[in-house]
Order: C-alpha cells, then sequence, then structure tokens
C-alpha cells in the first residue's frame, strides 16, 4: 500500500508540467522572440551602411526565423510579384526550394506593430484557420521567417508567416 501511495504522488507531481505544455515549445524554442519595428530599424540602418561603404549595387542576403505579436488589420491582397521574387532568391542562395514558394505563397496580411505597419506573405494552408481564428483588431503571435535581401533593386525584408497563435 505504502509503495502505491508513493507512485501515485509520484505520478500527481508530474501532471502540472504536463498539463502547463502547450505544444508551443519547439516553435518557441525555433522562432526568436523579437519587437519587430527595432529589427528592420536595424536592418535599414545595415543596408544604408552597405550602401555608404560598398556601393547601392552590394548584394547580400540574410534569413532568420523570428516570433513577435502583431495586430491583424484586417486586410489581405495577393503577393506583390516583387516581394516573391526577392523571397525566391534568398530561398535559392540559402538551399531552399524557391519554386514551392509559388505555389504555396498566394497572399499577404496587414499587420501592425506599434507604430509600423507591414504586409506579410503568409504559406497558403495557414490561410482558412487564420481567417476563423483571427478576427480584425485582434493580436496574435506569428511566427515568421525573415528573408531579408539587399540589391540594386533595394532593400526587401520579407517576412513568411510560418505559424501564428490567436490571442
Amino acid at each position: 500500500m505504502k509503495t502505491l501511495l508513493i507512485a501515485f504522488v509520484f505520478f500527481l507531481a508530474f501532471i502540472p508540467d504536463g498539463a502547463a505544455q502547450s505544444g508551443w515549445e519547439t516553435w518557441d524554442k525555433n522562432y526568436r522572440l523579437v519587437y519587430l519595428p527595432e529589427v528592420l530599424k536595424l536592418e535599414q540602418q545595415y543596408a544604408d551602411s552597405i550602401d555608404r561603404t560598398a556601393g547601392k549595387s552590394s548584394y547580400y542576403i540574410r534569413h532568420d526565423k523570428y516570433r513577435f505579436m502583431a495586430i491583424f488589420l484586417g486586410e489581405s491582397r495577393p503577393v506583390d510579384p516583387k516581394v516573391l521574387g526577392s523571397m525566391k532568391n534568398v530561398f535559392k542562395l540559402s538551399g531552399g526550394e524557391p519554386d514551392a514558394l509559388g505555389q504555396n505563397v498566394v497572399h499577404e496580411y496587414l499587420f501592425q506593430v506599434g507604430e509600423t505597419k507591414f504586409w506579410a506573405p503568409m504559406q497558403k494552408q495557414l490561410e482558412k484557420s487564420f481567417k476563423k481564428e483571427v478576427k480584425p483588431k485582434k493580436q496574435v503571435l506569428l511566427y515568421g521567417l525573415f528573408l531579408n535581401e539587399h540589391s540594386s533593386n533595394g532593400l526587401f525584408n520579407t517576412l513568411l508567416i510560418s505559424e501564428f497563435q490567436a490571442k
């Protein structure tokens, strides 16, 4: 009986840990939490420094994974062809499959963080759930693949939405 009681207490000790797990731990581990306006400001400063020192035609790319809170402004539109082209360039140069983007990225959505408004393309398989779960003017936690391209065509800072959590 004493062994059964010890086993039961041991079992109860781990229930809160198991119940508290949300399934988002891996996403949170792989997508660093950032304040997006600061990231965009730093990327613009870096691009400006490259323009001053190496010229506007200097080419570079960068990609990263971020998560951040945003407010959905309720608007969507077909993805800008220039944005899609930039995303494909970054994917190609970083070992991704650029052709898959054309099939899996159709629309971009308007968000705001602080005073910064931005359009973000979303993976097609998320769109139905997003429209159902996220209402305009509501906060959402976005998980995005940050794709940065600097070329003679300018600076593209694109956030491809990979997942979300309605708040």
